[in-house]
């Protein structure tokens, strides 16, 4: 034993934190994407590791949407325990029909709802 946090354990701690952020939002997950018809599938995930939490180490999840596609968004993450860095990186998801996971356009509420929750706007895709 290594007496800290497993690295693939960081990404459970990113998905809580992405359904805290849904909430956040007022759009709790998965019930608000399903009432437009869509779910979120990740797709990529970047993980820069700077340094471990250690067992019963009190660690913060800071969390925004820093890029909407069409049918994509990208959230970026850090991970610390006080003022020390643990763990930064972006998951990418892309949303698409719940069944045939087939892309499908961003829902307008999700979008708004980022863009009256964020302080700094998410960048966009440009338009072609």
């Amino acid at each position: 034993m290594q007496g800290i946090v497993f690295n693939p354990h960081y990404m459970m701690y990113v998905d809580v934190a992405s359904t805290e952020y849904f909430r956040a939002i007022g759009l709790p997950y998965p019930e608000a994407l399903l009432q437009d018809g869509v779910d979120s599938f990740m797709v990529a995930c970047n993980v820069n590791y700077r340094d471990a939490a250690k067992f019963d180490d009190e660690i913060d999840i800071a969390m925004r949407t820093e890029y909407f596609g069409t049918t994509s968004f990208r959230l970026a993450f850090a991970i610390s325990r006080g003022a020390n860095p643990l763990v930064d990186g972006t998951a990418t998801y892309v949303t698409g029909d719940r069944e045939t996971r087939a892309p499908q356009p961003l829902p307008a509420r999700l979008v708004a709802a980022v863009e009256a929750f964020e302080t700094t706007p998410p960048l966009r895709k440009p338009a072609p």
